[in-house]
């Protein structure tokens, strides 16, 4: 079986609270030795040339990627590819057993969890959690739990049913912003070929409190 992708095309493109826009950081790596621009010779005046083409170059691609109308379309194409891929993991669930410790109030609770492969921008791993119950109130290792069809029928409903609260979430913030059909976005000679069409959502949704991959705060429920 395939392992599941857990990373897009405008979702590694574009900036976000832990990196910079790919796009910024290609404009930026460059060195260039203007030594090589002075003087008189041949390859000097070769050279004076194709600087001059090359920072038109790098002006159109910039003047491009900041145009606002191609932003909210680059922004909408990150936010469908972050549906694509959590849709794939809600069809295609790959879940295990783990333990996982909690230290509060000088005392240290044991905690069985379900993972799965699940991209969230939010998220440091490309994983998501559920708490399935405190290891002394199951009271089974978690080799006999992962051979139970029954518990892993279970863990799998509350890693779906997880997945399905983020990816609400996400079409929330697809609501809340413009939506925009993307006919066409270019622009050819600093000029746009053909506008881009923009229809404002009245999608006020709030956010759903559950967070999955963090304790919870009460004590999650059991199921032995």
């Amino acid at each position: 079986m395939n392992s599941l992708q857990t990373k897009g095309i405008f979702t590694e493109l574009l900036e976000s609270d832990s990196k910079k826009s790919a796009f910024e950081m290609f404009l930026k790596s460059e060195y260039i030795n203007v030594n090589v621009l002075k003087g008189n010779s041949e390859i000097a005046i070769n050279r004076n040339k194709i600087f001059n083409d090359y920072t038109r170059y790098k002006d159109e691609y910039n003047e491009i990627f900041n145009d606002k109308a191609n932003l909210e379309v680059f922004q909408k194409m990150r936010l469908l590819e972050i549906l694509i891929l959590q849709s794939r993991s809600i069809l295609n669930t790959s879940v295990k057993l783990g333990l996982i410790n909690q230290k509060r109030g000088g005392s240290e609770t044991s905690y069985v969890i379900a993972r799965s492969p699940f991209y969230n921008p939010d998220n440091v791993k490309a994983e998501i959690r559920v708490y399935l119950g405190k290891t002394s109130e199951i009271n089974r290792p978690i080799e006999e739990l992962s051979r139970d069809l029954l518990f892993m029928e279970e863990a799998e409903r509350q890693i779906v049913k997880a997945m399905n609260e983020v990816v609400e979430r996400t079409k929330e913030k697809i609501g809340i912003k413009k939506s925009v059909k993307t006919r066409v976005v270019v622009m050819s000679n600093g000029e746009r070929v053909e506008e881009v069409i923009q229809e404002t959502s009245d999608n006020n949704k709030k956010k759903h409190p559950l967070s999955p991959g963090k304790f919870p705060k009460q004590n999650p429920k059991s199921y032995l």
